[in-house]
């Protein structure tokens, strides 16, 4: 199954913690929303061919494009590969509402980490293939 530009959408429940006081979802709650989706979907896409992947966020540039608002129960993330590098990759990430409206356009970089020696590590043959679909 291929990865490279491909997207999947996870569905993120909204927690009432989530909403402030305009009754729409808090910037940073949709940050840690987008955390959580990245997180779930990079497990389905590596986790189970190589457990204990572990990984650092090394960039995250979030453009909020639309409100999230109280009657949200879900929002869906959408995840797409657009670079594997030595360590890192690149995805584009967006947060929708359940009738499609784009609510957060986000470019992440996510680098494999070495808990042990707290430092970045190449990505293995395997990962790349997994990431990139081969």
């Amino acid at each position: 199954m291929g990865r490279l530009g491909t997207s999947e959408l996870i569905e993120i429940p909204v927690r009432w913690t989530d909403v402030d006081a305009y009754q729409h979802v808090s910037h940073m709650a949709l940050v840690a929303l987008l955390d959580d989706g990245r997180g779930r979907w990079l497990e389905r896409v590596i986790g189970p061919q190589a457990p204990g992947w572990e990984y650092v966020v090394a960039r995250l540039e979030v453009d909020f494009r639309a409100p999230a608002v109280l009657g949200e129960r879900a929002l869906f993330g959408s995840f797409t590969i657009e670079h594997v590098g030595t360590s890192s990759v690149r995805l584009r990430e967006r947060l929708l509402t359940a009738s499609e409206v784009v609510v957060v356009d986000a470019v992440c970089v996510v680098v494999a980490w070495d808990r042990r020696q707290s430092v970045s590590r190449a990505l293995t043959g395997v990962e790349k293939s997994l990431l990139v679909g081969g």
